[in-house]
Parts: C-alpha cells; structure tokens; sequence
C-alpha cells in the first residue's frame, strides 16, 4: 500500500485569465515528484480551518509541511521588524492545528523551509527575522533563475544524528532559498545541522519521528537528498504498520 502524505501548499496571488491577482493554493512538481519516487500518494492541502485539521490527519498516514511565506511574528510573541514577506495567519493557525494532531497521533511529520520554522514555531520556539549578509553563506539570492539554481553553501551535521546517518557524512551542499531562520529552539527538538554562520539548518524531535529541514531537498537535482524522502515515507509506513498490530 502506497501511504497518504498530506501535503500543505502555498497561497500566492498570481495572474490568469480570471483576474490579474488570482488566488491560487500552489504546490511545487519537485515535492510530488519526490514523494513519487519515495513511494507515497500526497494530498494537496488548502487552508482549511483548524477545527478540520483532526479529520485532515485522521485521514492521511503522514503529514509533509513545505515552504512558504513568512510566519506570523505574533506567533512567537515578538513584533514584526518590517522585514517578513507574504505572511499568511490562517494558514499559520491551520498548521499549527495539524502539527497539534500529528502530535497526538505520534504520525511522522516532514518540515522542509518554511515548515521546519513552523515545526519549531508550533513547539514553542522562535525565529530570527532577516539573516542575509553580504559576507556569510546566507547571501542574498541573485536574480538570474540558473544562478538561483547554483545558489546555496556547506552544512555540517551533527555527529550520531538521524539525519548525520541517513547522509553518510558531517558536511554536505544545500542551496538556500531562505531569509529568516530558528532562533530559539524549542525543547523538544535537538540540531542536527549548521551552516557556517550557526544557522539552525536542521532540527530532529527526540521522541517523535519528526524531522525539519531548512533547505528544498525536492529540488536537489542530483538525486542525493531522495534519501530523506524515502527515510521519512518508510517511516510513515512503519507507523501504519505499527498502528496495524
């Protein structure tokens, strides 16, 4: 049985025939192209109102938090610094009441960008605002798409960490599409990976089957990050089996 992941998407206002700022829940190939390859079925989700977020993860078998706009600062409890770009609160509150579900139901909760932050956020964590500098590995991203493509920096995992095994190495390339980052983690999490400047890069649950990551590992093009897709689809699948028995 190919296991349900479900999949939140982004809302972005786009041009189309019906309007020149149409809205539209967006969710990139790469993500359904890599739960494909892992194995899984991902369901597309839009902002649902939270009081629906248990009958979402009821129905699903795992739950893939992708990137996205910025979080809310008020989530965290801070003001915004004027910085955040395409903050969307309901769509805020509606993963935190799947990532409280998921939570209860002890499934197995992928965090890519925007998600990882979220995963932090929802556990009682907090972010930095603006990390780009002209001198770090968090630069600014440039504007060509093929330099866009080329544009990320080293990472360094943390030794006889989950994510340090699944790679097979302490360093290894991600690119970066980010601008803002964990600042304080929550307890529940440990890092797992750094960027040179301390960046929060990735962060695993110590006791649930959670893991975030601060790159896009669906658009790495070299194949080498499908092994996290697959780590966290035979996950899924062995909580559907336990839950089975």
């Amino acid at each position: 049985m190919k296991p349900l992941i479900a999949v939140t998407t982004w809302k972005r206002y786009v041009p189309t025939f019906w309007d020149p700022r149409s809205g539209l829940y967006t969710l990139s190939e790469h993500y359904v192209e890599a739960l494909h390859r892992a194995g899984a079925v991902p369901l597309m989700l839009a902002d649902s109102d939270p009081e629906d977020a248990e009958a979402i993860v009821d129905a699903a078998h795992g739950l893939l938090l992708t990137g996205g706009g910025d979080i809310d600062p008020r989530t965290y409890g801070e003001v915004d610094q004027g910085v955040c770009i395409d903050v969307n609160p309901k769509a805020d509150v509606t993963e935190q009441a799947l990532l409280a579900r998921a939570r209860d139901r002890q499934m197995p909760v992928l965090g890519i960008c925007r998600g990882m932050q979220m995963m932090n956020v929802a556990s009682g964590g907090t972010m930095r605002q603006h990390i780009i500098t002209e001198d770090g590995p968090h630069l600014p991203e440039p504007k060509e798409p093929e330099a866009v493509k080329r544009h990320g920096h080293d990472i360094t995992f943390t030794p006889g960490t989950r994510l340090a095994d699944l790679y097979g190495t302490d360093r290894r390339w991600v690119n970066s599409y980010h601008h803002q980052a964990v600042d304080r983690l929550a307890p529940c999490f440990d890092v797992t990976a750094r960027a040179a400047d301390g960046v929060v890069e990735a962060i695993e649950h110590r006791e649930l089957n959670w893991l975030g990551v601060q790159w896009h590992p669906e658009k790495t093009m070299d194949g080498t990050d499908d092994v996290l897709f697959a780590a966290f689809v035979e996950s899924v699948r062995q909580s559907v089996s336990a839950s089975l028995s």
